[in-house]
C-alpha cells in the first residue's frame, strides 16, 4: 500500500470514529427513553419538569410519574397534596390554602385547617372546603383562607391540614404539616428588643425573679414559685389593651399543667 493511500484510509478511520462520538453524544439521552429513570432525584437531574405541589412531582416525556420521598411515617401523597403554599415559603395575611385530597379527607365538604407559631401556639383556624364532590374515593380539590397576625418574633410556624374525624377515635386522626415562614415578622426590630432585655412593644422582663412583663423596671420580693421557670417560654408583649403582659404559648401551659399535676 503507497503512503498516500495509507494516510486516505488512516483519515477515514479517524472521520468515522468522530461521527460515531458525535452521534452518541447528540442521542436524546434526557428524553425518558434511552436513560432508565427509576427516582424522583433522576427524574429531577434528567432535567424533566417539576410539579409546583407539595410533596413534589416529576414527570418523564413517556408519561411516568414520580414523587419526592419526604419521610415514609410523614408521607401524604397518596391522601392529600397541597398546592399552596410550599414549604418554607413566606406567607402574609390572608394566605389561601389550595391542592386536593381524596374524599375520605373530608367531612361534610370539609375538613380544619390550623396555623401555629413557633411554638405551637394556634394564630389562625379555619376550614378547608371541597371544590367539587367530595363522596368519592378520588382526590378533589380544596381551598381554604386564613387571616392572621404574625408573630411578634421568630419568623416560622407551621400550617395544619386535620382530616376531618367526626368519630373522635384517636386511631383515624391523620394530618399534613407544612412548615411557613411569616414575611411580616419584625425580625430585626425583636432581636434588638431581646438582646436589650426588652421583649416586643417595649415591654419588658422584671421583677426579682424575672415573673413580671411590664414597661418598666418592678420591684418585687424574691420568694421563688417553681412555675416562674415556665414563663421563661411565654412572650413578653403589649398585649390588645395596650399593657404589657405575657403572652402564654403551648410550651408555658404544658409545663404549668405539669406542675399542677399529683
Amino acid at each position: 500500500m503507497s503512503l498516500k493511500r495509507l494516510f486516505l484510509f488512516l483519515g477515514l478511520i479517524v472521520l468515522l470514529l468522530m461521527g460515531a462520538v458525535v452521534y452518541k453524544i447528540g442521542l436524546p439521552e434526557n428524553n425518558g427513553e434511552t436513560i432508565h429513570i427509576t427516582s424522583f432525584k433522576e427524574c429531577m437531574e434528567a432535567g424533566h419538569p417539576i410539579t409546583e405541589r407539595y410533596p413534589r412531582q416529576c414527570r418523564t416525556p413517556n408519561g411516568q410519574t414520580f414523587t419526592e420521598e419526604i419521610d415514609n411515617k410523614k408521607d401524604k401523597s397518596n391522601l392529600i397534596r397541597v398546592s399552596d403554599p410550599q414549604p418554607n415559603q413566606e406567607i402574609v395575611s390572608p394566605i389561601t390554602i389550595t391542592g386536593e385530597a381524596r374524599g375520605g379527607w373530608y367531612f361534610e365538604a370539609s375538613f380544619p385547617v390550623v396555623l401555629v407559631d413557633w411554638d405551637g401556639l394556634i394564630i389562625a383556624e379555619g376550614y378547608a372546603e371541597a371544590q367539587g364532590k367530595w363522596m368519592t374515593e378520588e382526590f378533589v380539590p380544596f381551598k381554604a383562607t386564613l387571616t392572621f397576625k404574625a408573630p411578634a418574633y421568630k419568623n416560622y410556624g407551621t400550617l395544619i391540614l386535620r382530616k376531618d374525624n367526626p368519630s373522635g377515635l384517636p386511631e383515624h386522626d391523620d394530618a399534613i404539616e407544612i412548615p411557613v415562614l411569616f414575611r411580616d415578622t419584625p425580625k430585626e426590630s425583636a432581636e434588638e428588643d431581646i438582646e436589650t432585655g426588652r421583649e416586643r412593644g417595649g415591654c419588658m422582663v422584671t421583677g426579682c425573679n424575672g415573673q413580671v412583663c411590664a414597661d418598666g423596671d418592678v420591684i418585687t420580693t424574691c420568694e421563688y414559685k417553681s412555675e416562674f421557670a415556665c414563663y421563661e417560654q411565654a412572650v413578653c408583649e403589649r398585649q390588645d389593651d395596650g399593657h404589657c403582659g405575657w403572652t402564654l404559648t403551648a410550651a408555658v401551659g404544658r409545663c404549668l399543667q405539669e406542675l399542677s399535676s399529683p
